[in-house]
């Protein structure tokens, strides 16, 4: 090889490198991925269980039974411990007091998710009326403390001093018993709270892999539009404020604040919808989880005119899944009032179990398998509270009574939820604990038929947050979250940016009446300040991505209704699993596809391009009665078939892979020609 030779194919080597560099750099920053080397999905976490013991369970006694037993020596705690408007819990606590006093009735509490920062019993009291005003005087004329009322609920705390003076006092009054004899109290309920729906500038990946960032480039940015987000925290908003966030936002609190500045979910929410629409208006809405609060931030957000509302938080097993409830109630309520609302479908998926009620033995205990009556999980540990909730298709009647017992890993009774259903007004069915656990052992959960009333026909679910359940036991599909699931919801599951891989927490419909959701899937386990170093994970991160792309769409076309929004969503999405839509991925993933390429020349409000009216749009793939109010549209004929990109969105989303991987073959090719340089300098060298 002579040396002239090794001068040219080096110049070639160079320049082949630079082409392919630059191809592979280019790609990379369009959303494009190296083979291989993507984020993997993200792993279920491991399940060390091991052999689920044979366990012999014997019936707990039942409060009515304990109330019989002291009845005589205790006849006011007798009356609690049958007192059907109160909370199992609370009966507990006061039977803790009476066998172990004070220390061990707080102890109790605090384990159990009923005891506030401030010694104070918390409550939800649920009422037959909405004019709540009297009631509350004659709560704080009894020493309550009402921390916030909303339509017909109010969340109340009872200090810890009050309840000690009562039971000390010479003639005994629980204050208990006041509170459920006042007039139209139904209900004392423990107050379970939503959760959120997680697991230089940065800059996330779902903004390229969405195709947000050429909208962007055409100058739309969500310029316009006010976007609530609804959240159970923000803490460090103010030091992103002019990077991450807006210069300015506009931030509120409802209920107990003491999260806001503790909890940063909000904020990476936040973050990611200022990433999609860095022209959008931000209203943050803090809530501290619960009913009341949720409805007054709610009823704030729509005082502010926003356009959409994003909420990553949710419940699951509180209500029938079937788009009614308490917070789909405040969904419809916006949704009527022009908002487009986007929820989390929920990371349920791999912690929900659903099945038939089963005792083939007739011992009243359900049995999960034949060899099994016990349901084995690991909770998160000291410092998380964990979250059971048990219901079943008992909606209507409530007269199908089954109890939750929660056993240690040496098969003692640790807890037992047992609350009324004999078709009383107020009642659920629905069982459940809040437990915070000291260790990360294996716990036991098992199902009882209450003395046998049942008829032992019902279909449960059960959710654990803050825990692991046995992967023989998880069942994907009815995993969906409230409200996720109410008619004016849009909801949205998770997938992996890297390579739309479904995440394997990611809720799953159908919903109770046979509905398919989520709506659309969207990218997760991206980048955020807020979590640095960690990935941002879960449908959390989803639904923001949907409610900066419907910013986008509204700043360019402000016209567009909540059901046209969700439609033109739905049909630029790129389909993913079985083809059409399904209820892991809804029709796909979040895609806006080819921006609006009238907007560089022409005023906005003359680019608005025609669309069917409303009254064409199709009907939902499951048909709604003609007189439903609300409800999302399914596919129209505005933009091509449902489940598939259009042209301009595919052939980008190709374009990107084909110029990754040209770059990698090129960067290869320079390689091997260096390579040659090398061995002809060495021949030469020989030679001499």
């Amino acid at each position: 090889m002579k040396s002239q030779h090794i001068v040219i194919i080096a110049i070639v080597a160079v320049m082949v490198l630079l082409i392919g560099v630059g191809a592979l750099v280019y790609g990379l920053s369009q959303g494009g991925s190296i083979p291989g080397l993507a984020s993997q999905p993200t792993p279920t976490p491991a399940r060390l269980f091991g052999d689920i013991p044979k366990i012999e369970v014997t019936p707990p006694a039942s409060l009515e039974e304990i109330a019989a037993e002291i009845e005589a020596d205790y006849p006011e705690l007798a009356d609690i411990l049958r007192d059907p408007k109160l909370g199992s819990v609370y009966k507990d606590f006061y039977l803790a007091y009476q066998q172990g006093g004070e220390s061990t009735a707080i102890a109790l509490a605090r384990q159990r998710g009923i005891l506030n920062r401030n010694d104070e019993i918390e409550m939800t009291l649920v009422l037959d009326t909405e004019d709540t005003a009297p009631l509350i005087a004659e709560l704080e004329a009894e020493g309550v403390i009402v921390t916030g009322s909303f339509k017909n609920k109010i969340n109340v705390a009872i200090p810890i001093a009050l309840i000690n003076e009562q039971i000390k006092a010479e003639e005994p009054e629980l204050i208990v018993q006041r509170i459920s004899n006042l007039d139209h109290v139904i209900r004392l309920e423990v107050p379970y709270k939503n959760v959120p729906r997680q697991e230089g500038i940065i800059l996330g990946q779902g903004v390229n892999k969405t195709q947000a960032n050429q909208w962007q480039e055409k100058g739309l940015t969500g310029s316009g539009v006010k976007v609530g987000i609804l959240d159970l925290g923000f803490a460090g908003y103010q030091e992103l404020l002019g990077t991450e966030l807006p210069e300015t936002v506009t931030a509120q609190t409802f209920g107990d604040d003491a999260m806001f500045n503790q909890e940063v979910h909000g904020t990476a929410c936040a973050e990611i919808i200022h990433e999609m629409a860095p022209g959008a208006e931000l209203y943050l809405a803090y809530y501290d989880g619960s009913d009341v609060a949720m409805g007054l931030a709610v009823e704030w957000l729509i005082n502010q005119n926003v356009d959409i509302i994003s909420n990553s938080t949710g419940s699951n097993g509180l209500t029938p899944l079937d788009g009614t409830g308490f917070a789909a109630e405040l969904v419809n309520w916006a949704y009527d009032e022009g908002i487009f609302w986007v929820n989390a479908a929920g990371n349920e998926a791999d912690v929900h179990w659903r099945g038939s009620f089963t005792d083939s033995n007739g011992d009243t205990i359900h049995e999960f398998f034949p060899d099994s009556v016990v349901l084995p999980f690991i909770p998160f540990g000291p410092g998380e509270q964990t979250q059971i909730i048990l219901s079943w298709d008992d909606w209507q009647n409530v007269d199908q009574d089954y109890d939750l017992a929660l056993f240690d890993p040496d098969e003692n009774l640790l807890g037992k939820s047992e609350e009324p259903q004999d078709g009383q007004p107020g009642q659920l069915p629905i069982e459940g604990f809040l437990y915070e656990f000291s260790d990360n052992e294996i716990y036991f959960l098992v199902i009882q038929n209450y003395e046998n009333r049942a008829r032992g026909d019902a279909t449960f679910d059960l959710f654990i947050h803050g825990g692991l359940m046995h992967p023989d036991y998880t069942v994907a599909e009815h995993s969906l979250g409230n409200p996720a699931d109410a008619q004016g919801a849009f909801a949205v599951g998770a997938v992996n940016w890297a390579d739309d891989v479904l995440e394997a927490y990611s809720s799953q419909g159908p919903t109770s009446d046979g509905r398919i959701k989520p709506d659309l899937s969207a990218p997760s386990v991206v980048d955020s300040r807020s979590y640095a170093p960690e990935a941002f994970d879960g449908t959390s991160a989803a639904a923001p991505h949907v409610s900066g792309a419907a910013a986008l769409i509204l700043e360019a076309f402000p016209e567009l209704t909540p059901a046209e929004l969700a439609a033109f969503l739905q049909e630029q999405a790129i389909d993913l699993g079985d083809s059409g839509p399904d209820n892991a991925f809804g029709v796909g993933r979040l895609n806006l596809g080819a921006a609006p390429e009238l907007l560089v020349e022409v005023e906005p409000a003359e680019t608005v391009p025609t669309l069917p009216p409303v009254e064409e749009l199709q009907p939902t793939s499951t048909p709604r009665p003609p007189q439903a109010a609300v409800g999302l549209p399914g596919p129209t004929d505005i933009g091509g078939e449902v489940g598939q990109p259009g042209p301009a969105a595919q052939g980008s989303s190709d374009l990107v892979g084909t110029l990754v991987g040209l770059g990698l073959c090129l960067t290869c090719l320079a390689g091997l020609l260096f390579l040659l340089v090398v061995i002809g300098l060495i021949m030469i060298r020989r030679k001499k």
